[in-house]
């Protein structure tokens, strides 16, 4: 990419504060990608079952007790067979926890029922035996952590029933008895299977009720597939109206779907199998996620495939390349015809004929016309030349059979690599999953700059800030809209990009963000969804040269106090000094005035004429009492008793739990990293991890200094440069030119606490209105959150603004995301 077309970030020594923001409208980048912003669906954290999948029964179907195929349960653990692993070729132990209690998980029933499960003659594997002995005992569903039941809104009820003769009454109710809805069966009396519905009308609100069939009778009943829905869902096609309408409003290009690990399983025999989500959905027996439950695989390909179709957006589906998660059991087949036929299948009943032997299942479905599938993925986060090797069969046959099907490679869990791509014939597109720390954009905004352009693109199939961010507050936004600024001004190289995950519900949290909160009754979107919002509604059709100037602040931008540290290791510190040029602020002498420090968290003691850590945990810390520095010089003496890492040595201290630290001894004692943290516990690296020449060794006395100047700390150990951290620019920005209406859109973020005056100049040929739109997503501190009770309280605000042709002013809020659109004046 040429130089001048990078956004360039450049100190200059002004009077005053000021960022200018020069834009030259001659000058043209890279077109930007009309797929830049898709959106990637797993089945994670309960984000389909009991999500976007509008099902309101748990265990509908009396499966979810059943151990995943290929497995054994062995002391709590269910454990796969233990074969090679496709990467270590060594046999695995990884085992997982089997977090099922019951045989009829989140079923239960009162006093005169006994329940047991049964094989004989169920829908699929089980059905549920109910041994009534007295009249009107119940049987209850929790849902989902409750059903959320509006009154005047209607459900549809349907299950099967045999061998049963009397009445049933479904109802909906609350925990203290409530009934909420109700409908009363009278004619079950059938011996054989038989398919009982109705439609039940709540006329009470509860946001955690829960599903009751009370049966007027005794006798022995058996039921399956006891399934529930709202009446109105996402198009009447059974998503939820909420999260399918977040999903929606997006406008997303793309839906990579099913995952994601969920495509690799936890064992090859385990993985999912497209085939087996299609037809009834009383049949589908379902699928166990790697996140630790079932699927019942109502939203199966089919759903999927009309999911995209829907929303107006192409399907990117990834297939399993018979090969099970690289970071479970690794366990695979080198049947690899047969996977290889199983993704032509699944292409030819997406955009086959209806002629076809799967257009016609397609078509016996309701679904005559091909859907919208333009991508393919092969496999999820495999690597390796021997995973490339497989992918190279893959690519053949596919483009042999769909030449137009875009085909995008896994390159594991990190960048874009030359150890799988060197072992690839052909590439459309590479996949590279980006998981990063707060701020880590802003120190490498180059990121995308620094690619060796080639006969490939780019797509960032997940994405995300997720460390020393909390659950997703304001300092993730401004992170992930500086990478999504990186991901445009590069859109030569990067096409499509998804953040991950989408949806969690706060029940199950197995990632620590996501974009999308939920519960049964309500939702919410995190603040970085309405950044990727504003961006691909804003989204220009090509990049316009623009360089960044920002003046250097005059604050030192490390004031705090300092403290003492430990991560799993047992430490001793001492001789601890803070100097100002050749002024000592500071001198410790834990055996006299040991109440300097405040002992926060861990177990301190005095030993010698040093303060020692000897307790195990996370983020254990001292702090010294009542004192703050800016710029100066901390040294201190630090010595490795026993554990896992080394020393920690926090500055820039605002509270107990908040902080900068430089970390020594790092990734069990192998490297050294500066690091935030914030909320007690929450740790994002500053720098990357680098190696330590030596590990710390144990009962030696090392010497460290941290040298603190106004913008820059660098660290030393025994005289050493060991790493340097700069606190970076903070105000980013980029322009581009939308060919439809001539606008000019800029996209400037203010990272700063304080606001930032802005100066914006256009080149001589460009003349604008004299009236912008601005649009701003701001808050009034970096730990900003939405949140169930306040959903709304951070989003998009549109305002009207004077500017000027030539050159014009803008004050940008604190902590900003913006976006400024300026009309091009038409003669």
């Amino acid at each position: 990419m040429k130089k001048l077309l990078i956004a360039a970030l450049v100190y200059c020594s002004a009077a005053n504060a000021q960022t200018v923001i020069n834009i030259n409208t001659q000058q043209q980048g890279a077109r930007i990608s009309p797929t830049l912003h898709g959106i990637f669906f797993e089945e994670i954290s309960h984000a389909g079952e009991g999500g976007l999948y509008a099902e309101l029964i748990q265990n509908r179907g009396f499966e979810e007790s059943n151990l995943p195929q290929g497995t054994t349960l062995e002391d709590g653990f269910i454990v796969p067979k233990r074969t090679p692993h496709f990467s270590s070729h060594q046999i695995s132990d990884w085992k997982m926890e089997w977090p099922v209690k019951s045989e009829w998980p989140s079923w239960s029933a009162t006093d005169g029922i006994q329940l047991a499960l049964t094989d004989k003659q169920p829908l699929n594997y089980h059905s549920l035996e109910v041994n009534i002995k007295a009249k009107n005992a119940s049987l209850m569903n929790e849902g989902f952590w409750g059903i959320n039941t509006i009154a005047g809104n209607k459900y549809v009820l349907q299950f099967y029933a045999r061998n049963y003769k009397g009445p049933v009454t479904a109802s909906l109710q609350s925990s203290n008895g409530d009934v909420l809805a109700s409908y009363t069966f009278t004619d079950i009396n059938k011996k054989g299977w038989s398919k009982y519905s109705a439609i039940l009308s709540a006329v009470k609100s509860d946001p955690a009720a829960h599903f009751v069939l009370t049966f007027g009778n005794t006798g022995v009943a058996y039921l399956d597939f006891v399934s529930l829905f709202p009446q109105q869902t996402f198009k009447q096609h059974g998503l939820r109206l909420d999260l399918a309408n977040y999903i929606a409003d997006l406008k997303p290009a793309f839906i990579r779907w099913p995952g994601g690990c969920y495509v690799e399983g936890i064992n090859i025999e385990s993985a999912p199998d497209w085939k087996r989500t299609l037809g009834p959905v009383e049949k589908r027996a379902g699928t166990y996620s790697p996140w630790g439950y079932w699927s019942a695989d109502g939203f199966g390909y089919h759903e999927y495939l009309q999911f995209c179709e829907d929303i107006h957006a192409a399907a990117l589906y990834v297939f399993n390349v018979g090969i099970s998660c690289d970071y479970r059991s690794g366990t695979f087949t080198n049947d690899i015809d047969s996977v290889i036929q199983s993704a032509l299948d699944a292409i030819e009943y997406a955009i086959g004929p209806a002629t076809s032997k799967w257009g016609k299942v397609r078509a016996a479905n309701g679904h005559v016309k091909p859907f919208p599938l333009q991508y393919v993925e092969v496999g999820n986060e495999q690597h390796g030349p021997e995973y490339a090797l497989r992918y190279n069969r893959f690519y053949d046959a596919i483009k042999k059979r769909y030449p137009q099907i875009e085909i995008i490679a896994s390159m594991g869990i990190g960048d874009v690599n030359r150890n799988t791509m060197d072992s690839m014939h052909h590439i459309d597109l590479a996949d590279e999953h980006a998981y990063k720390g707060a701020y880590w954009s802003f120190n490498h905004d180059n990121h995308f700059d620094k690619y060796k352009r080639g006969n490939w693109k780019m797509y960032v199939g997940e994405y995300a800030t997720n460390a020393g961010v909390g659950t997703g507050n304001m300092a993730a936004t401004l992170s992930d809209a500086v990478y999504m600024m990186a991901m445009e001004r590069n859109s030569d190289l990067v096409k499509m990009s998804s953040y991950a995950p989408l949806l969690v519900n706060v029940h199950d949290i197995d990632w620590p963000v996501n974009l999308i909160n939920f519960d049964a009754a309500k939702s919410f979107a995190r603040i970085s969804y309405y950044a990727i919002k504003m961006f691909n509604e804003n989204r220009p059709d090509v990049n316009l040269a623009t360089t960044v100037t920002t003046a250097p602040s005059t604050a030192p931008a490390f004031s705090g106090g300092i403290g003492l540290s430990t991560w799993d290791t047992q430490s001793e510190y001492k001789d601890i000094e803070v100097r100002q040029g050749d002024q000592l602020l500071y001198k410790s002498d834990f055996i006299q005035r040991a109440e300097d420090w405040q002992l926060l968290r861990g177990k301190w003691s005095v030993q010698d004429s040093s303060l020692s850590q000897t307790a195990e945990g996370a983020q254990l810390m001292a702090v010294l009492k009542g004192k703050s520095f800016d710029t100066y010089t901390l040294t201190l003496k630090a010595r490795k008793k026993d554990g896992f890492n080394a020393f920690i040595v926090p500055f820039a201290v605002k509270d107990s739990n908040t902080c900068l630290r430089a970390h020594i001894g790092s990734y069990v004692n192998q490297n050294c990293v500066f690091e935030r943290v914030t909320g007690g516990y929450d740790v994002s690296d500053l720098t990357d991890q680098r190696r330590l020449k030596h590990p710390i060794e144990k009962d030696r006395w090392y010497d460290i200094r941290l040298e603190v100047k106004a913008d820059q700390v660098d660290c030393y150990l025994d005289n050493e440069l060991l790493m340097s951290y700069r606190e970076p620019v903070k105000v980013f920005a980029i322009a581009g030119r939308e060919e439809r209406t001539g606008d000019i859109i800029v996209k400037v973020v203010n990272a700063n606490a304080t606001s930032c005056n802005t100066t914006i100049k256009l080149d001589s040929t460009a003349t604008i209105d004299k009236t912008a739109t601005l649009i701003t997503l701001a808050s009034d501190s970096e730990v900003s959150e939405n949140s169930f009770e306040k959903p709304a309280a951070y989003i998009p605000v549109r305002h009207q603004i004077p500017v000027n042709s030539g050159s014009f002013n803008l004050q940008l809020a604190p902590y900003s995301v913006n976006v400024l659109r300026l009309k091009s004046k038409h003669d």
